[in-house]
């Protein structure tokens, strides 16, 4: 058996004990209101709580390196659920009294489950923004990571022992510092842009790989337009992207 399944069996047992205590607890404190509706009201009502509690822990162990990434938001989670098992036990010291109020007592415990799903809700909005915007920020990283490799890859190309491209070779080589150093977080606006620079790059590597494979000379004059369009979109990419962070 592994630790991480002996974790879960410990859980589990606490949980069943906590289920059992709970249930003993009640039924000898409150031996006298058995019969009444308020009574079982706050025995589910703990049992959800406890049960609120279980599955929020068995989540963590599970996805333990998802919530270190968010650890605020999965905090407030398990708050949220604490409270609301505190705010049920207060409840239950006045469940021998409910009779007297039993309107006043169902409607405290279904205004505590309302806010507690409330802000539950809230917390995983939150939670999932900052997820989306995580893997957002992955792929920004990634597609530039890509532009630089796809440059690495025109600088490895025009080494063909077939061309003595120098001046070309430099200028892809001062193109992979430009993008090496760049932010590699944009804004959305500007997400296109960077994936269209990637394939125009992929399109000139295809195009001198093809002019090599047939045995042709590149032509030096359009690679050299290409070189110098490219460099400009990439300094006014980076021109805009500390426009916009300004």
């Amino acid at each position: 058996m592994t630790t991480k399944q002996s974790n879960f069996l410990i859980l589990n047992a606490i949980y069943l004990i906590c289920i059992v205590v709970t249930s003993v607890v009640s039924f000898t404190i409150f031996n006298d209101a058995v019969g009444s509706v308020a009574f079982w009201i706050n025995l589910v009502a703990s049992c959800a709580a406890i049960t609120a509690i279980w599955i929020y822990v068995r989540y963590i162990m599970r996805n333990l390196e998802q919530v270190k990434r968010f650890v605020p938001g999965y905090t407030a989670l398990g708050v949220v659920a604490v409270m609301y098992l505190l705010c049920v036990v207060f409840y239950s010291l006045f469940t021998s009294i409910a009779h007297l109020s039993l309107r006043l007592f169902t409607l405290a415990h279904i205004v505590t489950l309302a806010l507690a799903l409330i802000l539950c809700g809230i917390i995983l909005i939150y939670i999932r923004n900052m997820q989306r915007q995580e893997a957002g920020v992955q792929t920004k990283m990634v597609t530039l990571q890509l532009i630089e490799k796809a440059l690495q890859q025109l600088h490895h190309t025009l080494g063909n022992p077939l061309s003595s491209e120098d001046e070309h070779r430099r200028d892809v080589k001062s193109l992979i510092e430009l993008v090496r150093y760049s932010d590699p977080i944009t804004p959305d606006s500007l997400t296109y842009n960077d994936h269209q620079i990637l394939l125009d790059i992929e399109l000139m590597n295809s195009e001198l790989a093809n002019q090599y494979a047939s045995g042709e000379g590149i032509n030096s004059e359009r690679l050299a337009g290409q070189l110098s369009q490219l460099k400009h979109r990439l300094t006014e990419r980076n021109r805009q992207l500390i426009a916009s962070k300004s």
